[in-house]
């Protein structure tokens, strides 16, 4: 058995943590010593982050090849962070961010959570004082699929790098953003607020559909049918509605004033031309296709080489942790969670637009 030391100073603002060493570290004898810790080290600088001074790196298990009780594991943890109050905690092992934030553990074992938590801005309910637990996938991991490196550098780190630049110079965690979401909003505060959007240059928008479940006849043969729309007005300010929870009188009022807004004031969608677009126009609206934009299409041009979907530009583009299984499954019981899911749709891809108008500004070549 080889005892593997941790790498810097507990007093450090972020701590780095690993379930354990890995083989190639007993040489030096200190955790990320060895090949990957050599990656690790490089796309940690390349993420604008300084292993040396701010950086304290931590395994679980340091002593390879003993078996360990994995509760107290976790109760020394606890009671370490409890101790140095680190602010910013960066897990690099599905086991060691599903303890700490018990909401990311997959329902199928054979999927990573950290596949679609990496970079969330995460908080554990086991730690009473301000702080972030943003997590990335593995050292070894990263080695073996070289390129995530610099997502991993640039988006992952970065925001480890943003979070740590702002406690360092306020003192505190910067707050997550405080988004405004109307829901099943009554017929008076629903035309109260299609009225604002009507008299805004630029809205965000999203549909969520409803589909015959694989069991239905008519899974396969119906397309399904829109449920809800949101409509945001900022990427702070947004209001998700069903199309069908008005009386006849009040449904024709609101079809004719969005049908108003869609045909007047262009809209921003991830997906817009392909899906959204399309189920608008066969429930009867005009649309002012031209002048509306599609985050998706844009990203494409941006950064080809990406993914290109909602989730991703989300933790690219924004502050937003990963909220995308929230419209899984849906249930009637839970109508308000799914239009709240609508509403974040529609306000986060709004923010994600104004991010690319920024990087077209910057790149007009691409205009």
């Amino acid at each position: 058995m080889s005892l593997i030391n941790n790498f810097g100073i507990e007093t450090s603002p972020i701590w780095v943590l690993l379930d354990a060493p890995y083989p190639n570290d007993v040489s030096d004898g200190v955790v990320l010593g060895g090949g990957y810790g050599y990656n690790f080290k490089r796309i940690w600088k390349l993420g604008g982050l300084n292993i040396y001074n701010d950086t304290f790196i931590k395994s679980l298990r340091p002593c390879l090849g003993a078996s360990y009780d994995t509760d107290k594991v976790h109760s020394n943890l606890l009671a370490e962070l409890d101790r140095c109050r680190p602010p910013i905690i960066v897990p690099l092992a599905d086991d060691i961010l599903n303890y700490l934030v018990p909401d990311t553990k997959q329902i199928k074992e054979n999927n990573s959570s950290l596949v679609k938590w990496a970079g969330s801005l995460l908080t554990s309910k086991y730690l009473s004082y301000p702080h972030y637990v943003i997590g990335s996938l593995p050292p070894d991991w990263v080695t073996r699929n070289w390129d995530y490196n610099e997502i991993q550098a640039f988006i992952d780190f970065g925001h480890v790098r943003e979070e740590f630049e702002y406690w360092r110079k306020y003192g505190t965690i910067q707050p997550l953003p405080n988004r405004n979401f109307l829901v099943e909003p009554s017929f008076p505060d629903l035309i109260w607020y299609l009225n604002g959007c009507l008299a805004c240059s630029l809205i965000g928008t999203d549909i969520e559909t409803l589909r015959p479940k694989k069991d239905s006849f008519y899974h396969g043969v119906n397309c399904g049918y829109p449920y809800t729309i949101a409509l945001a007005k900022s990427p702070l300010d947004a209001c998700s509605f069903s199309l069908w929870d008005y009386d006849e009188d009040q449904c024709v009022m609101i079809w004719r004033l969005l049908n108003e807004i869609l045909s007047k004031v262009p809209q921003i969608g991830q997906n817009y031309f392909l899906f959204d677009s399309h189920y608008l126009e066969a429930l009867g609206f005009s649309l002012c296709i031209e002048r509306c934009m599609d985050t998706l299409i844009r990203h494409h041009i941006l950064w080809p080489s990406l993914k290109h979907a909602l989730h991703f530009q989300t933790r690219q583009y924004t502050r937003e942790p990963y909220y995308k299984d929230e419209g899984k499954n849906f249930n009637i019981k839970y109508k308000k969670k799914f239009m709240i899911y609508n509403a974040k749709d529609a306000a986060v891809t709004f923010e994600i637009y104004n991010e690319q108008e920024k990087e077209f500004a910057e790149r007009p070549h691409l205009i």
